[in-house]
This record gives structure tokens, C-alpha cells and sequence, in this order.
């Protein structure tokens, strides 16, 4: 009698995304910065840039804080709620992009 033997397939790098996304988490945790404070007149500064942007319906840049990173995209400010601090934002692809006022840091 003899036996069968099957042969198994191992994959060896089915376990790199794995470890590609640990080791994204650890770069992450360690690029972490703090929330930059702003005077009253940077402040003020983004506000007056903001709604013209907002009139004009320009595209700008905005550096924003998110999640202990600063972010920089071009989008156009679609609209402005003072009430809840609240900007809307559409980005190139046309996603809808939500941030507190607080959260912006520059415009340009």
C-alpha cells in the first residue's frame, strides 16, 4: 500500500501585511504632535480668510489637526456654521470633509 502524500502550499508572505500594518501603528503613535495653539489675532487671520474663500469659492490650502497629525489639502469651503464652529469642505475628489474651527491651524 502506498501512501499519498499532498503537497501544501505555504504561502511565506502572507503574513507581511500583518506586519506592514503594526508596524504602520508604531510610526504612527511616534509622529504624534500636540495640538498647536493659536493667538486671538491668528485666529481672527483664518476666520477673514476663511469666509473669503468661502465667498469667493476658491480652492486653498488648509493645514488642519487631526487625530495628534497636521494635514495639509486643497479644498473649497462650501460652508461655514458659526453656531457649531463647523467648516465644510470638499477636497479634488469631491469627498465632503467636516472640521471644527479649532482644528484649523493655517490657510493659505
Amino acid at each position: 500500500m502506498s501512501k499519498r502524500r499532498e503537497i501544501v502550499k505555504q504561502t511565506p508572505s502572507a503574513s507581511i501585511p500583518k506586519k506592514f500594518i503594526g508596524i504602520g501603528k508604531i510610526i504612527k503613535k511616534q509622529t504624534k504632535v500636540e495640538r498647536p495653539t493659536l493667538t486671538q489675532d491668528e485666529q481672527e487671520m483664518i476666520e477673514n480668510k476663511l469666509l473669503c474663500a468661502y465667498l469667493s469659492e476658491e480652492k486653498i490650502s488648509i493645514t488642519y489637526y487631526r487625530d495628534g497629525h497636521l494635514l495639509t489639502r486643497y479644498m473649497t469651503v462650501t460652508d461655514i456654521n458659526p453656531i457649531k464652529n463647523l467648516i465644510t469642505c470638499t477636497d479634488a475628489s469631491y469627498n465632503r470633509i467636516f472640521l471644527d474651527f479649532i482644528d484649523i491651524i493655517d490657510l493659505s
